[in-house]
């Protein structure tokens, strides 16, 4: 055998498992040249100063061959098609479910270490939950009611005794419930104005009065009113896309819960939720300041959101939506300007538009996308992309900023906050459209 300092470079033998010297008193059991012959690569490295040996090796058809990866440190490597089956079950677990498919998961259950399910009622159910936990995450639709108002979901702050629709559709990340603090105090009258069971609800007051937190009133979406949503399921193959059907092995209060409102209940982590970022809450902060003491009838607030992809833009810009909806009233109103042709927040792709904002974002666009947006509020641009056609599409953000001066011209002025949504570029030849997007907006709002 021949020794270099780059590696091991054996001479053939006509027999099988030779044992050669890789190192000083390292052995590694080598295959015979006869059975390299079936790889289609044959790489061995020596890595002295880690006193490892790396291999890349193209298996065939033979299964659970062993191979030493350091001094005594055995490794079982599977065949190409055991690892295709194992990568199979893998990919399948992790997967969205399928168009009419079922999920059954065998595995336990998240239960949160302190909120409970007190019962339901009605038909079809409404679920009761004392929460007591920071945080709370369900997947896929639902509607939520705070009976205290001591919940906050992606800074929009929900009301006591109202219902809020809530969309953590699998295809993007969930939104948190968030417990909050509040003084907020109804009676016993009321909260059986909202819990028919007169039982569960004297038991919902007790467990407040005792424990503290908030009462949730948890229940199926009766009706999805985004018309992605209706379109696609229209559709035979996508009718149950949005919606899972779980069969649960084993039956607690939880998990009663999510067999018959169609939710999951998953630990709320910073991998698996959005929770907001102490930048996010600092940040959005300091922009409502500035706006409530800046802003005037004649002047709007403007705000330009801007970023590379995947920074987290539409995220950021949902949070400030939801926190600024706490100031909207007579005197202050919220304007989104959507400038992103490639992922339209309200309108289908190819569009420029304006929306009033009156209600909260909770959920992706497909789940808020208006179907009333008046035709002078919306602009087809006819491209995913400002780049075939840069001037034309500054011209279509003008022509954009002159319809708000009419309408709010011809309304009641409002001391306005304007944010605008950009694509996904900040760098380069681009950094330049997004400055002059700004000048156009900032300059001419009159």
């Amino acid at each position: 055998m021949k020794h270099s300092s780059s590696g091991i470079h054996p001479q053939s033998s006509n027999n099988d498992d030779k044992l050669y010297q890789a190192s000083d008193s390292k052995m590694v059991r080598r295959l015979s040249p006869q059975f390299e012959r079936d790889y289609e690569e044959k790489t061995i490295i020596l890595n002295k100063q880690q006193h490892r040996i790396h291999i890349h090796l193209q298996s065939p058809n033979n299964d659970d061959r062993l191979y030493q990866a350091s001094n005594s440190k055995m490794v079982r490597r599977l065949s190409p098609q055991s690892e295709r089956d194992y990568e199979e079950k893998n990919n399948y677990s992790k997967q969205t479910t399928a168009p009419n498919s079922c999920v059954e998961d065998h595995t336990s259950y998240y239960s949160p270490p302190k909120s409970s399910v007190l019962g339901s009622f009605s038909e079809p159910p409404t679920y009761v939950v004392h929460f007591l936990d920071s945080h709370l995450t369900f997947q896929q639709s639902f509607q939520i009611c705070s009976l205290f108002g001591r919940v906050r979901i992606h800074g929009c702050h929900i009301r006591p005794a109202t219902f809020y629709s809530v969309y953590n559709y699998r295809t993007n990340s969930p939104l948190a419930i968030e417990l909050i603090t509040s003084t907020t105090v109804i009676s016993l009258s009321d909260i059986k104005s909202f819990i028919s069971d007169a039982q569960l609800a004297e038991n919902a007051l007790i467990n407040i009065q005792q424990n503290g937190g908030d009462i949730l009133l948890l229940r199926k979406e009766p009706n999805n009113d985004s018309l992605f949503i209706q379109t696609i399921r229209e559709h035979q193959s996508y009718r149950k896309f949005f919606s899972e059907e779980y069969k649960l092995f084993g039956i607690n209060k939880w998990m009663q819960l999510e067999q018959d409102l169609y939710i999951r209940l998953i630990e709320t982590t910073d991998q698996t939720a959005v929770i907001p970022r102490e930048e996010f809450i600092s940040t959005t902060d300091k922009i409502i300041k500035r706006w409530l003491n800046e802003a005037n009838e004649d002047i709007p607030f403007v705000l330009l959101i801007c970023g590379e992809k995947d920074m987290g833009k539409s995220t950021f810009t949902r949070y400030l939506i939801n926190r600024a909806l706490d100031h909207i009233n007579s005197t202050f109103g919220l304007t989104y300007f959507d400038c992103d042709i490639g992922q339209c927040e309200f309108t289908i792709g190819g569009c420029l538009s304006y929306t009033d904002i009156k209600t909260p974002l909770l959920g992706p666009p497909c789940s808020h996308i208006k179907s009333n947006v008046k035709s002078d509020r919306l602009l087809y641009y006819g491209l995913v992309s400002p780049q075939p056609a840069p001037v034309r599409y500054l011209q279509y953000v003008n022509r954009l900023r002159q319809l708000w001066n009419i309408d709010h011209k011809n309304a009641n002025k409002k001391r306005s906050m304007i944010v605008i949504n950009t694509m996904g570029w900040g760098t380069g030849k681009y950094e330049k459209q997004s400055a002059d997007i700004l000048d156009c907006i900032e300059i001419h709002f009159t």
